[in-house]
């Protein structure tokens, strides 16, 4: 015991993280120390195992981080024929506690052991799920602040928040910007892991054992069930970017999968109820998905041909014509939201004509899709532009005339900010430069070290070099044709 703990209590010298002043000083202490822990884990299993309740007393997680983890790891996944003792509810406490506490510099030397914890955290089978959700997110963004590396964490993250339905604690995970994957290319690994200046693929890579290689459908499923969780929070305009981030892939020969046509079909429905119409796919969609997405989601273009129209009844009748399809493509919830916003986004098609308008007037130029009539009664419109303007949808105002008819009156978007206001956005833009700054730096470092970029750089040079020489020699052409002398007057 006393041997495990002299070991354990090593790093950082005198328990304080601030004596390794400089990047070189702790990544050779730090070493030393892993490599001493690597030792206990192998040939000392057993013991630390028997002593892990007393041995993490002595730890503090935030502190000695690397050594809390390693006892963790015994505790949770020991050697084979080793049996705890520890009660397994103080094993999880400690568990949460260290998720939520490690220091993430320490942590960036765990290798594949802070990776097998989180991937027990995030089994559903030891924790909680609403706890599991949380603290898997609160360790990934310890990590890496920024968010901007998909890890195999990420997708552990997203399968368990969306298949137990405690999306709100994933969500500021899935909420950051994607710009860097494990394994591209121009990232070796760097001289000092510790640095704290480095680019988050610098340090989490496959080679550092912080996440594991991504296959291509590892990051369309991520995306996918990023679009879906999105779509349960009714956030339309997340959800559509979701799926256009998988409809859009780049896929090696045409090649298109089948997760990919699923979300193409997400999409569609995602663009009616996020911007009342359906788009051109973007223009960097590969030709031959394209294709695919045509076929394959005629049912759904059909049902996005008709949203557009005032045709209420006959997208109904499209709508229960393939009544069968929805629920075996995963898509009931989202065709019945369509239904459903289908009027709505007609009262809002009105103000292209109308600054105000009666209810009764709305009533008679707009239809259901649910039920394929009009309302019956002016009471239910005012309900539905009600429900409109609480979510944010439509902004305008019903007011009564002195006869009593009621009418709604579309409001201008407002354009005006107050002073606290614009001092707000500024503060917000600025910090968003600000994170976007270490990930610009990355991007380009690694564009500069591209032999493929270093290639355009230059062929783009000559092009401009060709280009120059090629107005001067109009430009002479041009002057010799001129009359040189015209304007001079003889002297002579």
């Amino acid at each position: 015991m006393d041997r495990l703990a002299s070991t354990l209590l090593a790093f950082p010298p005198g328990a304080n993280l601030i004596s390794l002043s400089n990047d070189a000083a702790y990544d050779s202490s730090i070493k030393i120390h892993m490599n001493n822990l690597s030792r206990l884990l192998n040939d000392y299993n057993s013991e630390l195992v028997a002593h892990g309740h007393q041995l993490l007393q002595l730890l503090n997680p935030a502190v000695n981080s690397l050594s809390y983890l390693t006892v963790l790891h015994a505790l949770i996944l020991p050697s084979p024929g080793v049996v705890s003792s520890v009660p397994s509810a103080l094993v999880l406490e400690n568990l949460v506690v260290f998720l939520l506490s490690f220091d993430a510099r320490q942590c960036r030397y765990a290798r594949a052991h802070l990776q097998d914890v989180l991937a027990a955290a995030g089994n559903n089978q030891h924790l909680p799920s609403s706890v599991a959700v949380e603290v898997l997110a609160t360790a990934i963004l310890n990590l890496d602040p920024t968010g901007s590396i998909l890890t195999s964490s990420h997708i552990l993250l997203a399968k368990l928040a969306y298949n137990t339905n405690n999306i709100d604690p994933a969500l500021k995970v899935i909420d950051k910007n994607i710009v860097f994957y494990p394994g591209m290319a121009n990232y070796s690994e760097p001289k000092y892991l510790c640095d704290l200046t480095l680019s988050p693929p610098a340090y989490i890579s496959r080679e550092t054992s912080l996440t594991s290689s991504l296959k291509t459908s590892s990051v369309l499923e991520y995306d996918l069930l990023c679009g879906m969780m999105y779509c349960s929070r009714r956030d339309w305009a997340k959800a559509h970017a979701a799926f256009e981030r998988v409809v859009t892939y780049p896929s090696r020969d045409g090649g298109t999968s089948k997760i990919m046509v699923e979300a193409y079909k997400k999409w569609v429905l995602v663009s009616l109820l996020s911007k009342g119409r359906l788009g051109e796919t973007p223009s960097y969609t590969a030709t031959a998905a394209t294709k695919l997405y045509g076929t394959l989601g005629k049912p759904y273009t059909a049902v996005a041909a008709l949203f557009v129209t005032d045709n209420g009844q006959a997208l109904k009748a499209e709508v229960e014509q393939n009544a069968q399809l929805w629920p075996e493509d995963g898509n009931l919830g989202l065709i019945q939201e369509v239904q459903a916003a289908y009027q709505k986004w007609r009262v809002l098609g009105l103000q292209q004509i109308y600054t105000k308008v009666s209810l009764s007037e709305i009533r008679e130029q707009t239809t259901s899709a649910e039920t394929g009539v009009r309302l019956e009664k002016d009471e239910d419109i005012e309900t539905l532009i009600q429900n409109m303007v609480i979510s944010g949808m439509l902004k305008g105002v019903i007011e009564k005339n002195d006869d009593g008819t009621t009418f709604l009156t579309f409001l201008p978007p407002s354009t005006q900010l107050s002073e606290h206001e614009y001092a707000k956005e500024l503060t917000a833009a600025a910090e968003r430069l600000k994170r976007l700054h270490p990930i610009f730096k990355a991007s380009n470092e690694r564009l500069g070290t591209s032999k493929d970029y270093i290639k355009h750089v230059i062929k783009e040079a000559k092009q401009r070099e060709r280009n120059e020489q090629d107005q001067a020699g109009s430009f002479d052409a041009h002057v010799d044709d001129e009359d040189l002398m015209g304007g001079i007057v003889a002297t002579g």
